[in-house]
């Protein structure tokens, strides 16, 4: 076609190389076939860890066992300083725990999901845990997930973008008007942390994984003073 309208004068031979190498421009950014990747697991966490117990009930909002139920706002009157600290190259916690990370889209948005499993021999309560993780700016979603029957969990959230594509995230778990079992991961039991957006900031899923932060509530102090330093926002159920 090319060499055909070229001859009859419809058109110079310039005008149609720039013509067909739009059309296979357009064609060449067909969106791709949804992804699906994971890493590898990694562990950490002490061999063995002791964690108190709240009193309390369901819906006692004055008791230990709902004092992540209600939260507020905590303001920061200049730089998050989360900015100035160090990036996590390895996976931490404070609870024995392996995790890795998946990711299921393309690369216009996808689902990132830390999976986490209790490695340990005894339930552990994820109320009031805090995670903290490096991944690419704007999330519009975040959800934790049990594989035990769970309820009503909450987050105090904040998101605070670093300038390069990527941001620090800092989650607060708060669960309200379920029994304590219903905030435990069991031996060898599994809970996940999902966040979705779009691609960015050149972040590997082992970078991802390798930069998470998590730190479980052993004394029912409820991680308070994290959530304050940090100025998390509390969300709506």
């Amino acid at each position: 076609m090319h060499s055909f309208l070229a001859r009859r004068g419809l058109v110079s031979a310039t005008a149609m190389a720039a013509l067909m190498a739009g059309i296979w421009g357009l064609s060449s950014h067909v969106p791709a076939a949804a992804d699906e990747t994971q890493t590898s697991a990694v562990s950490s966490g002490p061999a063995s860890f002791s964690q108190a117990v709240p009193s309390g009930q369901p819906s006692q909002y004055n008791t230990p066992l709902e004092r992540c139920s209600n939260g507020v706002n905590y303001p920061l009157s200049g730089p998050n300083p989360i900015l100035s600290e160090p990036l996590t190259t390895a996976f931490t916690s404070n609870l024995p725990l392996s995790e890795y990370v998946t990711f299921t889209g393309d690369q216009w948005y996808g689902s990132w999901q830390f999976v986490f499993t209790n490695t340990s021999q005894q339930a552990f309560s994820v109320d009031c845990a805090v995670l903290i993780f490096r991944a690419p700016s704007g999330s519009d979603d975040h959800s934790y997930g049990n594989s035990s029957p769970y309820g009503h969990p909450q987050e105090d959230y904040l998101e605070v973008p670093r300038g390069d594509g990527t941001s620090m995230y800092i989650a607060r778990l708060g669960f309200h008007d379920v029994p304590y079992v219903q905030r435990e991961v069991q031996p060898g039991g599994t809970f996940t942390y999902t966040f979705g957006g779009a691609p960015g900031g050149g972040l590997t899923l082992e970078q991802i994984r390798d930069s998470l932060r998590f730190t479980g509530d052993l004394n029912l102090s409820a991680n308070q003073s994290m959530v304050v330093h940090y100025g998390t926002n509390r969300l709506t159920n």
